[in-house]
């Protein structure tokens, strides 16, 4: 049975579907079985993902859409079954959607660009995910992952600082602003299959390591707590 990573923002451009699609890339190329579903009726990954499979990026990867509320769980369990790793994108301002696409998830990926609107989504989103948690009866894991930064500037340094004030679960990857990534979006591909040494697709590998050893530690948590 594959992991499950719902990834969600209720913002528009908050990096939600390029980080959907750039881990999908970059396990795909390890060798990894992985599955989209895209959730969103903006359906931007949609067509990225149409776009990349046609011009020859995106082996190793099962896409489906779903846009009714009802189906994400069930065709989120079928999914499940045929991958090693399972990635849902789901817009946060669908809250039925996102219950259940985190009632079902290992683990809840909040992407968010350093601005005061971002933040808020995000603990907006967040409140989401542990309405779930209510639901199901279960811990539900998330972390906020900031994207669309510039290096070095007060506004990033202020946006981490912030988060992790309020105790917000953040990843210590950050995934900078890059000219590479409208260069991939435009070609329907990212930087892991355009520029695999560049500095994109080093944030994105150190990135999806991040959410293995989250994953991975979590799975161990419960076994602990199961004997």
């Amino acid at each position: 049975m594959a992991k499950i990573v719902t990834i969600s923002s209720s913002k528009g451009g908050a990096g939600k579907t390029t980080t959907t699609i750039c881990l999908a890339d970059y396990w795909a190329k390890l060798g990894n079985k992985v599955g989209l579903i895209d959730t969103d009726p903006n359906k931007s990954l949609s067509r990225w993902f149409e776009k990349g499979r046609s011009n020859g990026y995106f082996e190793g990867i099962e896409f489906r859409q779903q846009l009714q509320d009802k189906q994400i769980i069930e065709t989120a369990k079928q999914m499940a079954k045929e991958v090693d790793i399972l990635l849902i994108d789901v817009a946060g301002i669908a809250s039925v959607s996102l219950l259940k696409a985190a009632g079902i998830a290992d683990l809840v990926v909040i992407p968010a660009q350093p601005n005061e609107d971002d933040f808020l989504e995000a603990a907006n989103t967040a409140s989401i995910v542990k309405e779930a948690m209510e639901l199901t009866s279960r811990e539900i894991p998330w972390k906020t992952v900031v994207t669309r930064g510039k290096q070095n500037t007060a506004v990033l340094k202020h946006m981490v600082a912030q988060l992790k004030k309020l105790n917000f679960p953040i990843f210590d990857t950050i995934v900078h602003d890059r000219t590479i990534y409208p260069t991939a979006r435009f070609n329907g591909a990212t930087p892991v299959s355009l520029e695999p040494s560049g500095l994109a697709a080093l944030e994105i590998e150190e990135l999806a390591e991040e959410i293995v050893s989250q994953l991975v530690s979590d799975h161990e948590k419960k076994q602990k707590q199961a004997a």
